[in-house]
């Protein structure tokens, strides 16, 4: 037995002062009242009680007295929480999946209901079937993973974290949900306030995961799930009709600025050819109108041409329904149906060039492509001493500096490239290492982009030591060449070798880079990620939810994003000129704005095959087991086919599974005996028996978990102390009358 006060100090002080106060009041209404009478012969008994006048004696019948004196005690036992450690029973530990991805918008069950309201009815069933000593916890997924409510018994609570689960247009990615499920399966307490099932796990506990989904994502075969037992719970139809849109974009064509040429393409992932209208829009008016016809599971693109010089949005829609919105194609989810694009003008970047001469750079950033967004000017090192130098590096005038064997004695407020030289602060350089071997490249960064570098012949160079943060793009033997570092919301990209070096007074190659196609491929890559530079006419496209990143003029304090929905918000530009734009769960165009000038925009479109393929597979696997239906109808086109072949076909599992099942007997054909390879027909039934599934839910209904919980005793002493009060006010009440 143990305490848990439930006051500080001075209020107990407080409290133990109440019984004194109740005593005190009964003193004061037992003073005597003064009577006149005749003898004192016949009240000798009471003038005994003037000699002997205690105050217990005063005290000695009153009942009311005692009641309310057990009253507060009882009261401040509770107020101490008395009670003991000991262990609570738990039949079962539920981890609760629910996809909120785009294909659970799909409208392919009975009455329209989509998806997403039969997942959620599916969970509802499942809390509303718990026990009192169950915990479950929500978790809601697409590309990433919310934690509705942690483990709880409170089924109260569990709906209302249902009812927050929202439908999302995301993508699907499952190893988020199963991540943040395995790191909570088996929390040290639930940390809720006012939680009175705050249960406290000792040791790992096995929990069911039970995933509500319609399998859009790939199996996760390399996922430890530990103590989790993963059963998938499939949400849709397995014959389900799409087509939808996967890609689209507008490009302006080279040789005739002014024609705009758009494509898009588009998949039907139904088990049949499909007919349709792809129609498209500029500015809310129709341009054209093609008809594509697609075979089952196969992708089609659909090539449309337009004249415009100008900004504009452009919209795509799909034909499957007519006027009167009565279906012409078979189409369960309709986000697909749509896709944005927007012709954007080009943006041209301010460039200074500090060199003592270097003809290769040059001329890379002179070519016809460079010179569409790239303004040049090339001065000598001198003229970092220059006011104007000055002025224009504390202003941020420039888009982008680069130092060519140089450096200034401060840095600028611009993104900066450095070449055979370093900034003033905070880097440093090794000793000359000499021939440099290229090891390593990053080909994940946008500035390595389609550069093919490991040919590259370096005669010297010096290993670098950049600041905290930085990102190595280029690794030596002797290490990093070139490094990407963030400054005060800038970057600064540093080169360890030079490209021309000065030798007995004149010029000499350094490396052979120059010389191959990689480097003015290079140098654009320069411009549009440092410098912020567009050079194509369309606006780049994000998925659903997706931060974004855009480059503006970086003396701007703020922008205006506008939304499809039309509604405004304003964003703080970083001290670089970045913005960054998280509210982007809503497919369409968005635009940015500063003081009514345009300063481009961006699109948001679904574009994932994966979320358009609605057909629910018959088998999703997590972990190291397969989950999958437990029967299915073998279609025609399988009939007369060995049932080995069949489930394969079906993707029921992998063939070393399907051998092992039917090895084992856990293949049934109609609900008649085990299967071996025989042959099944058309509208068979072929129903597989999960025996370690049906193992595990043996073990969850023959046994219980052992869980610490601590029992207290202060409500059955709250109810006797109402108990008291009950008494103490008939007693009175009776007394009054």
């Amino acid at each position: 037995m143990n305490i848990l006060p439930a006051l500080l100090p001075w209020q107990w002080v407080l409290l133990g002062m109440v019984p004194l106060g109740i005593i005190l009041l009964y003193f004061l209404k037992l003073r005597r009242q003064p009577m006149v009478v005749p003898s004192t012969f016949l009240w000798s008994r009471t003038i005994e009680d003037l000699h002997v006048n205690s105050l217990l004696q005063k005290l000695r019948r009153s009942l009311l007295l005692l009641l309310q004196l057990l009253v507060v005690a009882m009261a401040a036992l509770a107020l101490l929480r008395p009670g003991w450690e000991g262990t609570d029973s738990q039949n079962e530990r539920l981890i609760l999946l629910l996809d909120t991805s785009a294909s659970m918008r799909a409208t392919d069950l009975e009455a329209g209901v989509t998806r997403f309201d039969a997942a959620k009815k599916l969970v509802r069933d499942r809390i509303d079937r718990m026990d009192d000593s169950d915990v479950a916890m929500l978790i809601a997924f697409n590309d990433r993973a919310e934690v509705l409510q942690s483990f709880t018994a409170d089924r109260n609570r569990l709906r209302e974290a249902l009812q927050r689960a929202v439908q999302t247009d995301r993508p699907t990615d499952i190893r988020e949900a199963l991540k943040a499920a395995a790191g909570l399966a088996n929390p040290n307490r639930t940390s809720e306030a006012g939680n009175t099932q705050d249960y406290q796990v000792a040791d790992a506990l096995p929990a069911d995961l039970l995933i509500y989904s319609d399998g859009g994502f790939p199996n996760v075969t390399d996922f430890d799930l530990e103590n989790l037992h993963a059963v998938y719970v499939p949400v849709g139809s397995e014959e389900a009709s799409n087509v939808g849109i996967v890609a689209f974009s507008a490009q302006r064509n080279p040789e005739s600025p002014e024609t705009v040429e758009a494509f898009a393409r588009i998949a039907n992932t139904s088990n049949r050819e499909q007919t349709f209208n792809a129609t498209l829009s500029m500015d809310g008016e129709f341009v054209d109108a093609i008809e594509v016809s697609i075979p089952a599971g196969e992708e089609a693109g659909a090539p449309f041409q337009l004249s415009n010089s100008e900004s504009a949005e452009l919209k795509l829609e799909l034909e499957v329904y007519d006027a009167k919105g009565n279906p012409i194609v078979p189409d369960a989810l309709k986000i697909d149906n749509v896709a944005y694009a927007a012709i954007a003008p080009m943006r041209t970047v301010s460039v200074l060039l500090v060199t003592t001469g270097n003809r290769p750079l040059e001329l890379a950033l002179q070519t016809e492509e460079t010179t569409k967004v790239c303004l040049l000017e090339v001065v000598p090192p001198s003229y970092l001493k220059s006011p104007k130098y000055l002025e224009r590096a504390n202003a941020g005038l420039d888009d982008l500096i680069i130092y060519d064997r140089t450096a200034p004695e401060t840095m600028p407020r611009t993104n900066t490239i450095f070449i055979g030289s370093i900034p003033p602060q905070g880097w440093e350089q090794l000793d000359v290492s000499s021939p440099v071997l290229l090891i390593d490249i990053d080909r994940t960064h946008p500035l390595m982009r389609f550069l093919e570098l490991y040919s590259l012949q370096i005669v010297e160079g010096r290993p670098l030591v950049p600041p905290a943060g930085a990102v190595d793009l280029l690794t030596a033997d002797s290490g990093p060449m070139m490094v990407l570092a963030p400054r005060s919301g800038y970057q600064d990209l540093v080169v360890g070798f030079e490209i021309l070096s000065t030798v007995d007074g004149g010029a000499a190659f350094n490396t052979d880079w120059p010389v191959q196609r990689s480097w003015p491929v290079f140098v654009l890559n320069l411009l549009r990620h440092l410098g912020g530079a567009v050079d194509s006419s369309s606006s780049p496209s994000y998925r659903p939810g997706e931060t974004v990143s855009m480059r503006v003029d970086n003396r701007l304090t703020d922008v205006q994003l506008t939304g499809p929905d039309g509604k405004t918000e304003s964003i703080a530009v970083s001290p670089g000129g970045t913005v960054s734009m998280a509210n982007t769960e809503q497919p369409g165009l968005y635009t940015l704005e500063s003081d009514g000038l345009s300063l481009g925009g961006f699109t948001i479109n679904l574009f994932d095959k994966t979320e358009s393929q609605l057909q629910r597979p018959a088998v999703r696997q997590i972990g190291p087991v397969a989950q999958f239906d437990n029967e299915y109808t073998v279609p025609a086109l399988q009939d007369g086919n060995p049932v080995k072949d069949v489930m394969l076909a079906m993707e029921a599992g992998t063939e070393t599974q399907i051998l092992s099942w039917l090895q084992q007997g856990l293949v049934r054909v109609n609900d008649g005996p085990a299967a071996t390879d025989q042959n099944v027909q058309e509208g068979d039934q072929i129903r597989i028996i999960d025996e370690a599934r049906e193992n595990a839910i043996l073990r969850a209904d023959e046994g219980t978990v052992e869980v610490s919980a601590r029992s207290e005793l202060w409500r059955w002493l709250l109810l006797a102390a109402i108990g008291f009060l009950t008494a103490e006010w008939v007693l009175y009440t009776r007394r009054l009358g």
